[in-house]
């Protein structure tokens, strides 16, 4: 069996990303000679020009080193290429629904993170704490769809939590 070397991996690389050698070159700030030379074997990249080529093909740099059985581009990679391609405007678009969607991520974390809190001190907590705890813990969950529970679901909501925790310590 043949093995692949890093040459070949980078070609391969770069194809899958629709990238010219030029384009390459350009987008990392190096010329197509020496992309040229990389993908000949006649030459291999320094580990700081393998990160700017992990980023600029969406390939991890231990993929191209080491292989893998396909290299394909990674979703950031894709959504870079198609992004370079629009107006300024649709660009700002883009932006802006990926930072909410990092905000919504984050807010997710950060009620995963705080239910687990209560789960860990809710024995340790007032009465009057814990309903508030339970309080802002439901405020915080949403349906399956991603909108916010109404009064309704948020009252069945928190009394499911109530009644787990008072099984979890020993109150029913």
């Amino acid at each position: 069996m043949k093995k692949i070397t890093f040459a070949e991996r980078l070609k391969e690389a770069r194809k899958a990303a629709k990238l010219s050698q030029e384009a390459l070159a350009k987008k990392i700030g190096r010329t197509k000679s020496t992309i040229s030379r990389w993908e000949s074997g006649e030459r291999n990249p320094k580990m700081f020009e393998m990160v700017e080529l992990e980023n600029a093909l969406g390939v991890a740099a231990e993929t191209l080193m080491y292989g893998t059985e396909k290299i394909k581009p990674s979703t950031l990679s894709e959504i870079n290429k198609i992004a370079a391609r629009l107006d300024e405007p649709r660009q700002k678009v883009v932006l802006e629904t990926a930072k909410s969607q990092l905000k919504e991520q984050e807010t997710e974390k950060e009620s995963a993170s705080n239910i687990i809190t209560l789960k860990n001190r809710a024995s340790e907590l007032t009465d009057e704490e814990f309903e508030k705890a339970l309080d802002e813990a439901v405020k915080q969950t949403v349906a399956f769809d991603g909108k916010p529970l109404d009064e309704r679901e948020q009252a069945i909501a928190k009394q499911m939590l109530r009644d787990a925790w008072e099984e979890d310590n020993g109150k029913r």
